[in-house]
This record gives C-alpha cells, sequence and structure tokens, in this order.
C-alpha cells in the first residue's frame, strides 16, 4: 500500500474516533440535561405541595376541622375526626332534639355521661404515655396533668357557687357546666393524644367503644 492511501486511511479513522467521541460527549451532555431537568419538575412538584399544604391546613384551621397545635399534617385530625365518642354523642344530642319534651335531668344526664367518657378516655391516653417517657419528662407530664386537674375543679366549683346555685344561669345552668368541662376535658385528651402521636404514631387508639354507650343509655 503506497504511503497516500496509509495517511487516508489514518485520517479517515480519526475523523471516526472523533465522531464517535463527539456523539459519547452529546449523549452524556442531554443525559445530564434530562437528568437535571427532572429534578427541576420533581423540586418544582415539591414547591406546589408545600404550598398547596398550608394552605389546606390553613383552610382546616379556619373552618374548625383541623385538630393538634403541634402536627402540620391532616393525619392525626383524621383519627380525631373519626373518633367514636364524637359519632355517639352527635347521634344521641339528635335524638334528645327530636323529641317533643326533654327535661334538665335528660340533659344533664346526657352531658354528664360524655363528660365521664372523656375522663375515662383521658386516664387511658396517659396510661399508654407515661410508660414511653423517661423518668423526667415523666414527672413534668404529671405536673401538667395535676395542673390542669387544678384548674379544672377550681374552676368547677367557681362556676357552681357564684353563677349556678344562685341561678343566674337560668335552670340550664348546671347543663352548660356539665358540656363545658365535657368540652374542656375533651380538649385535654386530644393535646395528650398528639404528645402520644407524636412519640408514637401507631398508639393512639380509642378506649371507648359503642357498646358502652348502649350499657350506659340502659341505666
Amino acid at each position: 500500500m503506497s504511503k497516500k492511501g496509509v495517511t487516508y486511511r489514518l485520517v479517515i479513522l480519526i475523523l471516526l474516533i472523533v465522531a464517535v467521541c463527539f456523539c459519547i460527549v452529546m449523549a452524556m451532555k442531554l443525559k445530564s440535561s434530562q437528568e437535571k431537568m427532572n429534578l427541576l419538575e420533581t423540586r418544582i412538584e415539591g414547591y406546589r405541595n408545600a404550598e398547596k399544604e398550608p394552605e389546606n391546613l390553613k383552610v382546616q384551621i379556619e373552618e374548625g376541622q383541623h385538630y393538634g397545635d403541634y402536627q402540620g399534617n391532616d393525619d392525626f385530625s383524621n383519627i380525631i375526626h373519626a373518633n367514636p365518642i364524637d359519632q355517639d354523642y352527635q347521634q344521641e344530642l339528635k335524638q334528645l332534639q327530636e323529641k317533643h319534651v326533654t327535661t334538665t335531668l335528660e340533659w344533664g344526664a346526657f352531658e354528664g355521661r360524655y363528660l365521664a367518657v372523656w375522663e375515662k378516655e383521658m386516664n387511658a391516653t396517659l396510661e399508654h404515655l407515661y410508660p414511653l417517657l423517661d423518668e423526667e419528662d415523666r414527672v413534668n407530664l404529671e405536673q401538667s396533668q395535676k395542673s390542669w386537674q387544678t384548674y379544672m375543679d377550681a374552676d368547677y366549683a367557681f362556676v357552681l357557687d357564684k353563677f349556678i346555685l344562685t341561678r343566674d344561669f337560668g335552670t340550664q345552668g348546671s347543663v352548660n357546666l356539665l358540656a363545658a368541662q365535657s368540652r374542656q376535658t375533651k380538649e385535654r385528651t386530644i393535646k395528650l393524644m398528639e404528645y402520644l402521636f407524636s412519640i408514637d404514631r401507631e398508639a393512639v387508639d380509642f378506649a371507648y367503644d359503642h357498646e358502652e354507650r348502649d350499657d350506659q343509655s340502659d341505666l
């Protein structure tokens, strides 16, 4: 083979090598660009979801549908919304409202029964929560619970002596006092449940069941 032919083939080989290298480089650049695009789209979607979640949370709070002072999602709210105590309370409340005549005694028994239910639920939650805490945290929570109970007892005594026994709140005053105590006990129970949920998401469960209401209604 002539020297000219060897040179020609060498030039062709070099050109092929350059072309292959160019294609490889372009393919790598395209792959890198695609990965960057995918990452960018993921981030954009994340930002959209991040913007949407606070907005949904804001709507829930404004509509009184959000439970939990420290939970930024609706997982805990869903648990509380589905609780069997409120379901039975609303059902029995509707039954009482549909009756032609109801007495103060009936309303008082109704509110008092659900106050006892929430107190029992609160104690059950504490029984689950205390073992999950170290000694210092457990002592702090025990003190917090004692302080809350002291406030509840003192507030009950004040309202009873100042407004209920004097009939300043009318014949329904005693019923309203029980309803207020029940609502405050429910709020405290939910707060304790949120503590429990923050430690162990699977630990939150309601001790109450529908049979409990039926048994008490028969008394």
